[in-house]
């Protein structure tokens, strides 16, 4: 394969993923990751490896919430030595907590606090702790300090104004940072942070439009939104009403399931790279993130209602993107997934993203209970 990766131009063909195909993509999606954190001397796993300039420095959001995935992978490999990688990335965040409590944006050494990334690095702290209370009282610590900044950081209507990405847009996925917090506080077990939470869900939730689709799900406003955030926008609403129990939105979010599998079909079984919010789609590229994050969303939807449809929708996600892992000799690149397919395309453009192989074994997990034990 070159080193510019597959480009799946037509439509995916649905097929099978056999045992020892899942366990060979499997196995090299953890050892990039093992590379990813090994190149920054195990301070955080690096960004992305670019084939032209190498590996980037540490990114502290993502290294956050794919401690997850290393604690779920040390139970279905029997493996403690991704565990021990788990905890050596909490403790490096905590390191690198800023006084007032937040976590910075970007990439290791800046020091502007970010409301997004400190929410997403909730996920990797809160598993800390559950897994092991007793040895993490510096982690809890910090897990209390980032969630009271966030709280601290809502305005009156509940919204998350300051401290964005792009300055003065507060976008529709920050309902996976509200669903970050939700996450936090089943270790921290306050009434009032789920009720402050509940808030905050219901402003995001006065966004979402009569197509199912929701305003300001992209990065920027009036942009498109590349499936990366659409994805975000629409775990966090289904996760966040799951844990406050609240059936509508629920029910809006299955509806919008049902929506983006009928735009699927419509343009031949192919997913876009992004869309806007008529679902009109970019099909020149694919972002292969928002792929594996949208099959767990479809996986997740099969888990509450059993409905077929979304089973096999969240398996055409997957099969779209999985032949464009990589698979060949170089050790900087094996077991990885580019931003986008092809890889010049406009999501994290000629990059190896640490937080795509995160959502492939993500998906790809979802998907282990259909082998033998």
């Amino acid at each position: 394969m070159s080193i510019l990766g597959k480009w799946p131009g037509k439509r995916a063909q649905t097929r099978n993923l056999p045992f020892p195909e899942w366990q060979l993509r499997t196995d090299a999606a953890l050892s990039w990751l093992r590379r990813s954190i090994e190149v920054t001397g195990g301070k955080g796993s690096s960004h992305s490896y670019r084939p032209l300039f190498g590996w980037e420095k540490a990114y502290p959001e993502t290294t956050g919430y794919l401690i997850e995935t290393l604690f779920d992978y040390a139970v279905v490999k029997q493996d403690d030595s991704l565990r021990g990688l788990a905890f050596g990335c909490a403790d490096w965040l905590v390191s690198i907590q800023l006084p007032g409590g937040a976590f910075p944006g970007l990439l290791v050494g800046n020091k502007e606090p970010s409301v997004f990334n400190t929410s997403q690095i909730l996920f990797g702290l809160s598993r800390a702790v559950a897994e092991d209370r007793g040895a993490n009282q510096a982690v809890f610590d910090a897990l209390l300090r980032a969630t009271d900044w966030l709280l601290s950081q809502l305005e009156p209507d509940s919204s998350w104004r300051k401290h964005g990405y792009v300055p003065g847009f507060t976008p529709s996925y920050y309902t996976r940072a509200v669903w970050a917090v939700l996450k936090a506080n089943q270790v921290i077990q306050k009434i009032e942070i789920q009720e402050v939470m509940r808030s905050a869900l219901m402003y995001y939730a006065e966004r979402m439009l009569p197509n199912g689709a929701v305003r300001g799900w992209g990065f920027r406003a009036g942009k498109p939104a590349f499936t990366h955030t659409v994805a975000y926008t629409l775990e966090g609403f289904l996760e966040g009403a799951v844990l406050l129990e609240e059936k509508g939105i629920i029910e809006k979010k299955i509806l919008t399931g049902e929506k983006l599998l009928s735009v699927v079909e419509a343009n031949k079984g192919r997913t876009a790279g992004c869309y806007n919010e008529h679902w009109h789609g970019d099909y020149s590229f694919l972002c292969t993130t928002g792929n594996c994050q949208l099959s767990v969303f479809y996986h997740r939807l099969w888990e509450l209602t059993g409905r077929e449809d979304f089973k096999e929708g969240s398996h055409r996600l997957l099969m779209e993107i999985i032949d464009c892992q990589r698979l060949g000799n170089n050790l900087n690149t094996y077991g990885a997934l580019p931003g986008s397919a092809p890889v010049w395309g406009p999501y994290a453009r000629f990059r190896y993203p640490n937080w795509g192989v995160k959502f492939l074994l993500d998906a790809l997990r979802a998907w282990r209970g259909d082998f033998p034990a």
